[in-house]
């Protein structure tokens, strides 16, 4: 389902001043009219009925029945397959926004940037940021998920924490390791509620940091086709990992 998605300053005021983007979202693509309401969401996860009041102007009510006033019902997604978090080392240049886009509506819990040995950047400027945040934003309303962006937060792969208990943290690598699994064997032989993918930027993962990360747990895998652009292999993954986790569950 689309939702409107109220900015991250948004902290339950009972009125919400709409940006031009806002809008013309609004407006021109739902192309809904004054005194029509809606369902909203707020950063934290939480549903409001929204009514137009003029075109600068929303008043807004905490709701626990968002179903009745969706705006629409395009998908039958309820839930998540499986909670899955995406570590994804950054990219040069527009790459990441793809990233986050694709992410975004594929419905991962969320989405952590990550440096490495072969990141060529290391940083993103508040202009990129900000860019960021508006693709995610605009990603969540057309698709209705649920993701949340650590930005702009970024963390040394090195910094990464040690595998929690029932977490199954995947790293993707280019080539064979001593311990490398196809993704789907890894995923069949594990008990897990939840996943972790780290994905290397342009060149991947050195091998001191691939050591690194499985002493902290994470499972090596290789997916089973051809090499894959740094932008493609995040959502490759995700795509299959899903598909296997619900032929999964309807096995049971």
């Amino acid at each position: 389902m689309r939702v409107f998605l109220f900015d991250k300053s948004y902290n339950g005021e009972s009125t919400y001043r709409l940006k031009k983007r806002d809008r013309q979202y609004l407006m021109k693509v739902l192309r809904l009219s004054i005194g029509e309401s809606f369902t909203a969401k707020d950063m934290d996860g939480s549903y409001y009925l929204s009514t137009i009041i003029d075109e600068d102007t929303l008043s807004v009510q905490r709701t626990d029945n968002p179903e009745s006033t969706l705006l629409d019902h395009l998908s039958g997604y309820e839930k998540r397959i499986i909670p899955i978090t995406v570590y994804q080392c950054i990219c040069k240049g527009k790459k990441n926004e793809t990233i986050v886009r694709m992410l975004t509506e594929a419905g991962v819990e969320s989405i952590v940037f990550i440096t490495s040995q072969f990141c060529q950047e290391k940083e993103f400027s508040r202009h990129d940021a900000e860019r960021l945040e508006t693709i995610m934003k605009e990603a969540i309303q057309q698709s209705g998920s649920s993701t949340r962006a650590l930005l702009p937060e970024i963390i040394p792969i090195t910094d990464l924490p040690q595998v929690k208990e029932g977490e199954l943290r995947i790293l993707l690598h280019q080539s064979r390791r001593e311990r490398t699994q196809t993704l789907g064997a890894v995923l069949s032989d594990s008990s897990f509620t939840s996943i972790s993918l780290i994905i290397g930027s342009e060149g991947g993962i050195s091998d001191e940091e691939c050591a690194l990360l499985e002493e902290k747990g994470a499972r090596t895998a290789l997916l089973p086709t051809n090499i894959l652009r740094a932008e493609t292999a995040g959502i490759y993954a995700v795509g299959a990992i899903e598909c296997m986790a619900e032929i999964g569950r309807k096995s049971l």
